[in-house]
């Protein structure tokens, strides 16, 4: 099953949105769809990508619990060397 937030990969056929890989939900499910155009010009293979993908997940759902570091706080972390 899909993810909620998971990115599918489609393109544009005969003016429909066509998935690229076959996806294991029920027929008939209803989905909402935030069309994106992809700049393909990246050197991310699939594998990378997914890692992409898995890592902006983690990192969304840490900002939704909560676990996130005070941003002035990591600047004068990182020019202090500490």
């Amino acid at each position: 099953m899909i993810a909620p937030m998971s990115a599918l990969r489609a393109h544009v056929e005969n003016g429909r949105i066509v998935v690229d890989a076959p996806i294991d939900l029920p027929e008939g499910t209803r989905l909402e769809v935030d069309v994106r155009m992809l700049d393909d010009e990246d050197d991310l293979d699939p594998v990378e990508r997914e890692r992409l993908h898995r890592a902006l997940d983690e990192a969304i759902e840490s900002v939704r619990t909560g676990r996130t570091v005070d941003a002035d706080d990591a600047i004068r972390r990182v020019f202090s060397g500490s």
